[in-house]
């Protein structure tokens, strides 16, 4: 009898074991997946030269979603809910891809080209801990929603002559 019971313990020993090694290697997964995401829209960004997404013209945009369409929702299957996110002073905020512009004159270390911060999302959910994290009100004044972690990355800057 007490082979047995030593048998099933070490059998759910492993299990849990090999649980937690399967949750860690799809985050890392997932984690790298958006790394991923962020630098083919930073490539995208950079490769384009788009020097103003606030007015870009409508062919431009649906050129640009449509890359993402294909590229990174298509190919990756990369999609995170923004409904949660902080989409203020943003030029694009769909599918987990949260694009802000940086002009020249709102920071001083830049004075000649415009360039792009880029933010992509690692979607977790634990429950319990979900709970736990918007006891304290953080899911609602917080830069990055309850059960996302935040990857975020810039271009380079890209030049343009202002024309007088």
């Amino acid at each position: 009898m007490r082979d047995a019971f030593g048998g099933a313990f070490m059998i759910k020993l492993f299990l849990v074991f090999l649980a937690i090694y399967i949750g860690f290697t799809a985050m890392a997964l997932n984690y790298a997946k958006a790394f991923k995401v962020k630098n083919k829209v930073v490539d995208y960004l950079e490769n384009n030269e788009i020097v103003d997404m606030r007015h870009m013209s409508a062919a431009d945009l649906n050129k640009m979603e449509a890359d993402f369409e294909t590229e990174i929702l298509g190919n990756m299957n990369y999609r995170v809910d923004t409904s949660k996110m902080n989409c203020r002073d943003t030029v694009y905020c769909q599918n987990g891809i949260i694009i802000r512009q940086i002009n020249p004159h709102m920071e001083n270390r830049n004075k000649i080209g415009v360039y792009y911060k880029v933010e992509t999302y690692v979607g977790w959910s634990i429950p319990f801990l979900n709970k736990l994290l918007a006891l304290n009100g953080s899911e609602t004044d917080a830069t990055t929603a309850i059960g996302h972690w935040r990857v975020a990355g810039e271009t380079r800057p890209i030049v343009y002559e202002k024309t007088k």
